[in-house]
C-alpha cells in the first residue's frame, strides 16, 4: 500500500491532493504548521489522513516528521509556500529567512531526509513550483529566488534518475485562487497574477494526481503561460523592460478580482 508524505497539506491545494491521493487508496502524512486545517482535512477521510503539524523550518521539528515517517514513503509532495509583499528595501531578516526557509530550505532538508527511503521504494517527487519559478517578480524577489532555487534543485534532482531510481514531477502553476494569492491581491503583490484568470485549486490537485498515475518531469498550468514564459526568458533583458507595460495591462484584472473578495489594496 502507498504512503504519501504532503506539505501544507491544511491550505487549499494540499488539502484537495489529500482527499484525492485517499479516494485512490493512498495513506497519507498530512503535514501543515495550521494544526486546525489538518484537523479539518483528516475528518474528512479519518482511516486515511493521519495529521502531523509541523514547522517546516525548524530543526527539531522536521527532524520529528522525518522519524514519523520512518522507512515507509514512495510519494513525496511538496505544497507548502509563502509569499511576502513587503518591498525588498523594507523587508526584516525574518521575513526574508521564513519565505527562503519554507519554499526552498525545507524542501531541500526534507527531501535529503527521505531520499534514501524514496530510493528504497523507487518512489516520487513531486513539487508546486511556479511560473514564478521562471519569470522574475518584482514585486517578490524573494519569491522569485526561492522559486527558482527549488526548480533547479529538483531538476538536478531529475537528472540523476536513472542512478536513482527516484522520479521528479514539478508542477508550476500560473496564480491559483487561494488565500495566499488574496493575501498578495490585498497587499501589493504582483499584478501579473492577473493576467488570466486564476485557477481553482483543484485544477492543480487534478494535474498531480495525473503525474502521479503518468509521472514527468515538468508540467506547467496553463501549458500557455509555460510557453510564453519559457520564450520570454530567452531574452530576459527585453523582457524585463516589457514586464511594466505587461503589469498596466493586467492592473484592471487585479481590481475586479480585489472588488469581487472585497480586498482593498495597499493604494487606497
Amino acid at each position: 500500500m502507498s504512503r504519501a508524505v504532503v506539505t501544507g497539506a491544511g491550505g487549499a491545494i494540499g488539502s484537495a491532493i489529500c482527499r484525492g491521493l485517499a479516494a485512490r487508496g493512498h495513506d497519507i502524512l498530512a503535514v501543515d504548521v495550521d494544526g486546525a486545517g489538518l484537523a479539518a482535512l483528516a475528518d474528512t477521510s479519518p482511516a486515511r489522513i493521519a495529521p502531523h503539524p509541523c514547522d517546516l523550518t525548524d530543526p527539531m521539528e522536521l527532524a520529528a516528521l522525518v522519524s514519523a515517517v520512518g522507512a515507509d514513503c514512495d510519494l513525496l509532495v511538496h505544497v507548502a509556500g509563502v509569499v511576502v509583499t513587503t518591498p525588498f528595501e523594507k523587508l526584516t531578516d525574518a521575513e526574508a529567512d521564513r519565505e527562503l526557509g519554507v519554499n526552498l530550505l525545507a524542501p531541500v532538508h526534507l527531501t535529503r531526509a527521505l531520499y534514501p527511503v524514496l530510493q528504497e521504494s523507487r518512489g516520487h517527487v513531486v513539487a508546486i513550483v511556479s511560473i514564478g519559478g521562471m519569470l522574475p517578480l518584482g514585486e517578490s524577489p524573494g519569491y522569485s529566488a526561492s522559486k527558482f532555487g527549488l526548480r533547479g534543485f529538483l531538476l538536478a534532482l531529475a537528472a540523476r534518475t536513472r542512478e536513482t531510481g527516484v522520479r521528479v514531477s514539478i508542477v508550476n502553476p500560473g496564480s491559483v485562487d487561494t488565500p495566499m494569492l488574496r493575501h498578495e491581491a490585498a497587499t501589493g503583490g504582483s499584478a501579473l497574477n492577473f493576467l488570466s484568470t486564476p485557477l481553482a485549486p483543484q485544477q492543480i490537485a487534478d494535474r498531480v494526481l495525473g503525474l502521479v498515475d503518468r509521472p514527468r518531469v515538468e508540467t506547467n498550468v496553463p501549458r500557455t503561460d509555460g510557453w510564453m514564459v519559457k520564450t520570454g526568458m530567452l531574452m530576459p533583458g527585453l523582457t524585463l523592460r516589457a514586464l511594466p507595460w505587461i503589469a498596466r495591462l493586467a492592473q484592471r484584472n487585479l481590481r475586479r478580482y480585489q472588488e469581487r473578495h472585497g480586498l482593498s489594496s495597499v493604494a487606497d
